[in-house]
């Protein structure tokens, strides 16, 4: 199990979530999250690389006195770059934070329930069409 090894990194990791995720008049803070805590452990057993890379920016986070976004722009790019999806995945698995952007989930819609705008059009099948036909014949061996 993958976790923050210290109080240190959790410091440095809500730190860079309250940076990237700070919260706005329409959508929720990430570490004010309900089950933030739940989350983030959850998160971190998805992806190993990514949750050792965000667990480094975690640590870089903890350590540095005045976290800004100047900051993180002089931590390795690939680096931040993981742990910021890490993070933003994190905050969308929150019922909260979909509901606060207004995306409403997945549902099921049948084919036959289908609305005109989610139907095959000749323009979305171009590009196949085009290729030609990729049938190959089975060789012989006559």
């Amino acid at each position: 199990m993958i976790e923050l090894p210290d109080d240190n990194a959790r410091s440095g990791a809500a730190r860079i979530a309250d940076l990237w995720f700070p919260g706005s008049a329409r959508s929720p803070r990430l570490t004010a999250l309900p089950g933030y805590d739940a989350l983030l452990s959850r998160a971190l057993q998805a992806d190993p690389a990514l949750s050792e890379a965000f667990i480094q920016v975690a640590e870089l986070a903890a350590g540095v006195d005045d976290l800004t976004a100047e900051v993180v722009a002089d931590w390795p790019e690939e680096l931040a770059e993981a742990a910021f999806y890490f993070l933003s995945c994190t905050y969308y698995m929150a019922p909260e934070a979909r509901h606060a952007v207004g995306y409403p989930g997945q549902t099921r819609t049948p084919s036959s329930e289908a609305t005109p705008d989610q139907m095959l059009d000749d323009d979305l099948i171009a590009p196949v069409l085009a290729l030609g036909p990729t049938y190959v014949p089975t060789p012989t061996t006559d």
